[in-house]
């Protein structure tokens, strides 16, 4: 990255507060992830951003489609900070419990199908090279 790009960030320490205090005076609080993330303000600093892009400004969804989206992820992947977070964050922006409840039930379905999918390739990976048959190349 060119210098005076890298400039814009790298070690600002003063952006990085600023975050910091906009993100505690938003949420009363920050999490683990960003704590620790903040050490290093060149990383932090956009990785912030970005998100808060992606949750609060994203480009052709509501912001609170886009919270139910990740509480919908943070279920999948078993984050549990995440998704209280997330719910939060979702009620905050206009979600209702049943909402949250829907997006969860959404990933719930999806993670059995994928486990499903996981599970039936290796079947058909097995059964076919026991029986020479249906999946033995999968």
């Amino acid at each position: 990255m060119p210098p005076e790009l890298a400039a814009l960030i790298d070690n600002d320490e003063a952006a990085a507060q600023k975050l910091l205090d906009y993100l505690i005076e938003k949420h009363g609080g920050i999490g683990l992830l960003t704590r620790v993330l903040s050490r290093r303000p060149n990383q932090f600093v956009p990785h912030t951003l970005y998100n808060f892009q992606a949750y609060e400004a994203p480009a052709h969804i509501d912001p609170k489609t886009a919270e139910l989206a990740a509480v919908a992820a943070s279920a999948a992947l078993m984050c549990d900070h995440c998704l209280v977070a997330h719910m939060r964050a979702a009620q905050s922006k206009g979600a209702s419990l049943d909402e949250i409840m829907d997006a969860l039930l959404v990933a719930g379905a999806i993670a059995e199908s994928s486990v499903l999918a996981v599970g039936f390739r290796k079947f058909l990976q097995v059964e076919g090279k026991r029986e020479g048959g249906e999946g033995a190349d999968l």
